[in-house]
């Protein structure tokens, strides 16, 4: 070994770093800092599972499962966030469309599996949704913006997450990837590869998409959102396209407000500002969608009030 060089990790508390080799090759090496615990388990268990369905991750070398130690593919730097920055519009919808068909090719892949991942023991149901609502709560609400929340909001905020946790809950699921965004798809000898694939689990179809096309990190022009998700519902013959966006917005009310309260536990409790400046793009997501349908605005005043107000706020964007 040649040498090392730290690279900027994810919201967990892996330590990530790519080795240098005398003969000019490289690797990746993911350390779990509780060593001997196994919480790496999940991660190999994941990428074998797709890596038999011939889905796209990086390959794993070797496992010290004493040390905590992954030494995994080097799939470089260019990150579908990175890339983004430099895209014309008509390669940023050839790239987004090979993230779309990405989704439906792993949909098909895993559709009718009930085995063969641990993904398929865990799932995205009422109480886990409404576990990281509550995480949102605690880390954004009370640990980030300090507001002691009044009794009537705290009621009706509980309401509101019950209302769309209980809806998400009850749609059918597919295997997710969890964390399918612009920080976790590579581009690789001119191919999409997912990493950060550990907390795959099973949950509505609309789950990865709203991770991809109302994504914290990436703003998408708004015809291409409506184009994307028209093409994955056509691929996936879903038999309404208004009720399938329906679910589509729900579920990104979800999702927004929960990694709102990731960026709040990691800014508040971890010192991190790494995701400050996402805080305002995922307050406008909600912002947009809780004015989007008349059964909300019972909560739209709540809503904005102590999520998607203070969100937009400069004063939480950081420097």
């Amino acid at each position: 070994m040649q040498g090392a060089v730290r690279l900027a990790g994810d919201a967990s508390t892996r330590v990530y770093y790519r080795v240098f080799y005398t003969d000019g090759e490289t690797s990746i090496v993911m350390i779990q800092p509780d060593p001997g615990e196994g919480p790496e388990d999940t991660f190999l268990d994941v990428q074998r599972f797709l890596r038999e369905l011939a889905l796209p991750v990086p390959e794993v070398y070797l496992h010290d499962p004493r040390e905590g130690v992954v030494i995994l593919q080097d799939l470089g730097d260019d990150l579908l966030e990175t890339i983004v920055d430099r895209c014309d519009a008509e390669r940023l919808a050839k790239i987004y469309g090979d993230a779309v068909d990405l989704l439906v090719t792993m949909r098909r892949k895993t559709a009718g599996l009930t085995s063969g991942s641990v993904a398929f023991s865990l799932s995205f149901d009422e109480q886990k949704l409404m576990q990281e609502l509550r995480f949102f709560i605690t880390h954004f609400v009370e640990g980030l913006c300090k507001t002691d929340l009044p009794g009537s909001a705290r009621n009706s905020l509980e309401e509101f997450f019950l209302t769309i946790s209980r809806f998400l809950a009850a749609e059918p699921r597919v295997f997710t990837h969890r964390d399918y965004h612009a920080r976790n798809l590579l581009v690789h000898q001119g191919r999409l590869v997912m990493i950060d694939f550990q907390d795959a689990r099973m949950g509505p179809a609309q789950y990865d998409l709203a991770s991809l096309l109302r994504d914290s990190y990436v703003t998408l022009p708004e015809s291409l959102v409506g184009e994307l998700i028209r093409r994955y519902a056509a691929e996936t013959h879903e038999p309404s396209e208004e009720r399938f966006r329906y679910v589509f917005d729900v579920m990104c009310l979800q999702r927004n407000i929960k990694a709102l309260g990731t960026f709040g536990f990691q800014l508040s409790s971890r010192g991190s500002d790494r995701y400050a400046s996402s805080i305002p793009r995922t307050g406008r997501y909600i912002a947009e969608n809780i004015a989007r349908y008349e059964e909300f605005a019972c909560y739209r005043s709540c809503v904005e009030d102590f999520i998607s107000g203070p969100a937009l706020s400069n004063d939480l964007a950081g420097p």
